[in-house]
């Protein structure tokens, strides 16, 4: 079981993904380089390892964008 978080670049650039419990744990971040246009970051369920309401964080640039997911069992 996964998902997908999609997100467009107006230029190639660095960008990290952090996800968080509702404490403010760091749970899982990815860091990685992408290109102009749609990407789009997977995430294992299997590597949260928890179940519940997450929030995650998108950086690239100048944006940053917060988000809240759910996993469920």
């Amino acid at each position: 079981h996964e998902t997908s978080i999609g997100f467009v670049l107006p230029e190639s650039m660095p960008a990290s993904l952090e996800v968080y419990d509702l404490t403010g744990r760091l749970i899982k971040a990815v860091d990685g380089s992408y290109v102009k246009g749609y990407n789009t970051i997977r995430i294992e369920k299997k590597d949260l390892n928890v179940s519940g309401v997450l929030y995650y964080r998108l950086r690239a640039g100048d944006y940053v964008v917060t988000k809240k997911m759910i996993v469920i069992e």
